[in-house]
């Protein structure tokens, strides 16, 4: 939360719980709590004696605070029948703007909802409250991180759509960093590497969620990762003047060729791998490592012969 551009923390509120009864109320923006579940909030299900007192003299520092910080702020935090509510009009919550803007992406054209797709990420600067070691906050936490992983991965599809193959990129490896498994976030990254021409870099992000999968879940990836790894095989045959990609696939070609999967009834099929071209010419391919490895022996200075 900030006011006037400014992060509020707990101090500048009065403390832990005035903080706390601030977060529950924002996290559920324009609906009541009753006292009885701030309560809960506070102190689970061994409050102490006087509790509701308690509660209603820390709302009562919290507007204190408030007003210190901005006058009229006081107002945010409004009394209804039973309970307490959170006014938006006087607090600018990241929060809040972050699923505002996710809501308008997903209705907006495809230009303007990268835009505001980005605004949305931008919000969110940060993890929820990470100084904060209690359970309701940590379910908010990762129940934010679930909506987050949503966006970023509905904003990569959307910018590839558009060409915009920097935002798509970095925001399906956002995506990646919040959840290793989210295969249409490592489709995006595959697609932006065959776009941009990087086919070497391609594989390797292929190989990547091809062991990660494998090793975790005991599985491979599903089609649409597969129909992009296999267009960047098609394009480094294509690249007759780049040895690196040639030597790319050749090494993902003796991967999958002596791999065995951890499950033989989870062996992928599809146009990918029942392709003769992914398990043929094995020789061929293993001659062209030996080449590049006798070439890397050439030209490498053996550590014993490094300057001290």
């Amino acid at each position: 939360m900030s006011v006037g551009g400014t992060t509020v923390g707990p101090r500048q509120l009065g403390g832990a719980k005035p903080r706390q009864i601030l977060v529950a109320l924002l996290l559920n923006p324009e609906q009541a709590l009753c006292k009885a579940s701030l309560v809960r909030l506070l102190w689970g299900s061994s409050p102490p004696a006087g509790a509701l007192s308690t509660l209603e003299g820390y709302v009562s520092l919290l507007r204190k605070r408030l007003e210190g910080l901005a006058p009229g702020l006081e107002n945010a935090v409004r009394t209804v029948p039973g309970g307490y509510l959170a006014d938006l009009a006087f607090l600018d919550v990241d929060v809040h703007r972050f699923r505002t803007l996710g809501l308008e992406a997903r209705s907006a054209v495809a230009e303007e909802a990268v835009l505001t797709y980005a605004g949305a990420i931008e919000a969110l600067t940060g993890a929820l409250l990470p100084e904060e070691d209690v359970d309701w906050i940590e379910e908010a936490r990762q129940e934010l991180d679930g909506e987050l992983l949503q966006v970023l991965t509905d904003a990569a599809a959307v910018a590839l759509q558009v060409g915009d193959l920097g935002r798509a990129h970095r925001w399906a490896r956002a995506a990646i960093s919040i959840d290793a498994y989210d295969e249409p976030a490592w489709r995006v990254v595959l697609e932006c590497c065959e776009r941009r021409g990087l086919y070497a870099d391609g594989l390797r992000a292929y190989d990547e969620c091809r062991r990660l999968l494998a090793d975790e879940l005991g599985c491979t990836p599903g089609p649409g990762v597969r129909e992009a790894f296999g267009r960047l095989l098609e394009r480094t045959r294509q690249v007759d003047d780049d040895p690196l990609a040639a030597l790319m696939e050749a090494i993902v070609r003796l991967h999958l060729a002596v791999s065995s999967p951890a499950e033989p009834t989870m062996q992928p099929t599809g146009p990918v791998l029942d392709s003769p071209d992914v398990g043929s010419d094995v020789e061929e391919d293993w001659r062209l490592l030996e080449r590049f490895l006798s070439m890397a022996r050439m030209h490498t200075v053996h550590p014993s012969r490094l300057p001290a």
